[in-house]
């Protein structure tokens, strides 16, 4: 059986770091405490997860809480390795009793395609998106983007915005 409390985050690291991080932090922001957190990318983004686990951190520690953070890389559009790493990390957390949220705000298609195949058979409650209104705000922390501008959806719930 599933334990709504035990919540897992999976999250896609592509070109841009901030669309994670944000997402993330909007997500977080809506009462939403994963005690586990999966960062994906493919290998030429490598060199962007120190950054990124120090902000997913410091997110979390700003809302009180303190998930396991792993890293998982992948080779360049590589569908078939990313889709044996995301059936494995899957059935792990079923097995674990995880409750599973998606972001693929991030994600290049190789990661996203993968992951999004895997979630037929498995406990995903939520694939985010955050979408931002004008590119004029890219690159920028969440709280400087004017939230009228950012549209956080869950691809599996109803309405426009994710609600936690």
């Amino acid at each position: 059986m599933i334990n709504p409390r035990k919540i897992a985050y999976v999250t896609l690291l592509g070109r841009s770091e901030w669309a994670l991080v944000n997402t993330y932090y909007a997500v977080v922001s809506r009462n939403r405490k994963p005690r586990k957190v999966f960062i994906f990318t493919e290998e030429v983004y490598r060199k962007k997860l120190p950054k990124v686990v120090e902000a997913i951190k410091t997110i979390s520690q700003a809302y009180n809480f303190n998930p396991e953070i792993e890293t998982v890389v992948i080779p360049n559009n590589s569908f078939l390795e990313a889709d044996k790493k995301f059936k494995e990390l899957f059935q792990r957390l079923e097995e674990e009793g995880y409750t599973i949220g998606l972001d693929i705000t991030s994600g290049r298609k190789a990661l996203a395609t993968a992951a999004v195949v895997q979630i037929r058979d498995f406990p995903v409650d939520r694939i985010i998106y955050m979408a931002l209104l004008d590119m004029d705000f890219p690159d920028r922390p969440y709280m400087m983007i004017p939230k009228h501008m950012q549209r956080l959806k869950n691809f599996l719930g109803d309405g426009n915005v994710v609600e936690l």
